[in-house]
C-alpha cells in the first residue's frame, strides 16, 4: 500500500513540473470532477485577468467582433447552415423510416458454427440510399443499420432482430439461408413499452467500446469464434462457446429484473460519408502488422534503419508465438467485410433489487476479451464515469444519463441524429461471434427453444 502510495505521489509530482495541458486536465477528469466545468472556470479566470489590463475590454471586444464581421460571418452562417440543414435532412429521414422488430425463435437443434451468420452478415454490406450527394446531403438520405439484441426477462431470453421494414424480406432470406431450422416473428417493440419511473427503478447504462493494448482502436480484434474453434469440433460436447457464459448471467436475474444488449451495425462502406472520421481501418491493420514483422524479426546490421521494406526483405522471421497469433488474426479479419459497430446494454431493476448485480452486465463480454496483447470490449459512458458521491446530487445525474440512454436505445441510434456516438470499426466474423442462434451444446435454461425444426424456409420469401 506504501508503495502504492509513494507511486502516486511520484506521477503527481511530475504532473506539477510536466507542463503539459492536456494531463493536467485528464488528472482533473480522473477525480471525478467535470472536465467542462474545469475549463470554463479556467476560461472565467483568464477572461477576467484580460479584462483587467486592457481598458474597457467588453467594448474593445464588441468593437473587433463588429468590424471584423464581414470575414468571418459569412463563412460561420455557410458552415452553420450547411451542418443545421444535414442534421435536419437526416432527422426528417430517419423519422419517415418504419421499422420492425422480428423476435428469432432457436429450435432445440443446431448445429452449425457461427461461421453460418458470418455468411448472413456478408448480405448487410452494402451502402444504399446514399450513392450520390443528392441523396446524401439534400434529401438527408442514410443507409440502413441493423440492431441485434438480446434481452432477458426475469430470467427469460429472447432474441430480436432490429431492421428497417423495407429491409425485413431481404434480412429474413439471409438469416433463413443459413438457419432454416429457426422462426422469425414480427412483435411489438419490448423497449417502447418500457416507461422509467425513477421512484420505482434504477437503472445501469452502458456502451461497450473497444480497448486495445495497443494505441490504433480497431486493429486489433477481440477472441472470435475462430480462436474458440467452435468450426472445428463436430460434436457438441466439445464444443465451448463464449456467448453461454453472457446468456448464462442474463439467465440468472431475479423475476423482477430485465437486461437488455444491442449491437447496432451498419456498412463501413465509405462513399459518401459526411462528418464522420475516415479510420483508415485497412491501412491501420497493415501498418500494426509491419510493426510486429518488425519486432519479430533478426534483422541485417549494416541496413539503415529507416528503410523498413529492404531490411524486412533480408531479415529472418523469428516470432513469438503471441506476434504469430496477432498477426494472423488481424490478417484473416482483414479479409472479411468491415461495419461500424456500437454495443450498448441496460440493466433494469426495482431500487430495492438493485444490488452489485449490475458489474455482470458491465463486463458481460469478458469470455471474449483479450486485454494482454489484442482488444477487449470495456464498458464507457453513461453510468460508468460515476466513481466519486461529489459526480451526483441526489441521484439528478444518473436518472438524467438513464431517460438518455434509454431513448438512444429506442431509437437504435448510434450513427446518425439525434444520437451520434464513437463506435468502432468490427469485421462480420466479430459481430458473429457475439450474437448467433446458441447451438444445442449451449444449455442455459432461461432459452425458450421450439421443439419443431423446419427443413426449409417457409415459401412465402420474395422471390
Amino acid at each position: 500500500m506504501a508503495g502504492g502510495n509513494k507511486t502516486d505521489f511520484q506521477s503527481f509530482l511530475h504532473l506539477l513540473v510536466s507542463f503539459d495541458f492536456e494531463e493536467w486536465v485528464d488528472w482533473i477528469g480522473d477525480w471525478g470532477i467535470s472536465r467542462a466545468l474545469f475549463l470554463t472556470i479556467l476560461f472565467v479566470a483568464m477572461l477576467n485577468i484580460i479584462a483587467m489590463q486592457i481598458p474597457n475590454f467588453l467594448l474593445f471586444t464588441f468593437s473587433w467582433l463588429v468590424g471584423t464581421s464581414p470575414i468571418w460571418l459569412p463563412i460561420a452562417l455557410l458552415i452553420g447552415t450547411y451542418k443545421v440543414w444535414v442534421w435536419y435532412a437526416r432527422s426528417l429521414f430517419i423519422f419517415k423510416r418504419h421499422v420492425v422488430l422480428l423476435e428469432m425463435k432457436i429450435p432445440r437443434e443446431i448445429t452449425k458454427s457461427p461461421r453460418a451468420m458470418e455468411t448472413a452478415l456478408a448480405s448487410f454490406w452494402f451502402a444504399s440510399e446514399e450513392t450520390t450527394y443528392l441523396m446524401r446531403v439534400i434529401k438527408g438520405m442514410v443507409r440502413p443499420w441493423y440492431s441485434f439484441e438480446m434481452v432477458s426477462f426475469g430470467g427469460e431470453i429472447h432474441f430480436y432482430i432490429w431492421c428497417w421494414r423495407e429491409y425485413q424480406k431481404m434480412l429474413e432470406a439471409n438469416i433463413y439461408s443459413q438457419y432454416p431450422e429457426i422462426e422469425l416473428h414480427e412483435v411489438e417493440d419490448y423497449a417502447q413499452k418500457f416507461i422509467f419511473e425513477p421512484d420505482y427503478h434504477t437503472c445501469y447504462c452502458t456502451d461497450w467500446r473497444l480497448e486495445p493494448f495497443r494505441k490504433n482502436i480497431d486493429a486489433f480484434p477481440i477472441k472470435t469464434y475462430v480462436d474458440f474453434e467452435l468450426e472445428d469440433n463436430p460434436k457438441e460436447e466439445f464444443k465451448v462457446d463464449p456467448l453461454a457464459t453472457v446468456l448464462e448471467f442474463m439467465s440468472s436475474i431475479k423475476p423482477s429484473q430485465q437486461v437488455w444488449v444491442q449491437i447496432i451495425f451498419t456498412s463501413s462502406y465509405r462513399l459518401g460519408t459526411l462528418n464522420r472520421k475516415d479510420s483508415e481501418w485497412k491501412k491501420i491493420v497493415e501498418e500494426e502488422v509491419q510493426k510486429i514483422r518488425l519486432e519479430s524479426a533478426v534483422l541485417p546490421e549494416q541496413l539503415p534503419e529507416e528503410i523498413s521494406e529492404k531490411r524486412l526483405a533480408q531479415a529472418r522471421p523469428r516470432a513469438t508465438w503471441k506476434q504469430t497469433q496477432q498477426v494472423e488474426s488481424m490478417e484473416r479479419n482483414l479479409g472479411k467485410h468491415p461495419f461500424d459497430v456500437g454495443a450498448r446494454g441496460i440493466y433494469i431493476s426495482p431500487t430495492a433489487d438493485f444490488g452489485k448485480t449490475y458489474w455482470g452486465l458491465r463486463w458481460i463480454w469478458r469470455p471474449y476479451a483479450n486485454p494482454q496483447y489484442m482488444s477487449q470490449l470495456r464498458p464507457r459512458r453513461w453510468h460508468n464515469v460515476f466513481d466519486y458521491p461529489w459526480q451526483d446530487w441526489h441521484d439528478v445525474r444518473w436518472n438524467q444519463q438513464t431517460r438518455r440512454c434509454l431513448d438512444a436505445f429506442k431509437r437504435r441510434a448510434f450513427f446518425y441524429p439525434p444520437w451520434e456516438t464513437p463506435v468502432n470499426m468490427m469485421t462480420s466474423e466479430v459481430i458473429a461471434s457475439l450474437f448467433h442462434p446458441p447451438s444445442s451444446s449451449v444449455k442455459t435454461p432461461g432459452i425458450n427453444r421450439i421443439s419443431s425444426t423446419k427443413s426449409s424456409p417457409p415459401p412465402n420469401l420474395p422471390m
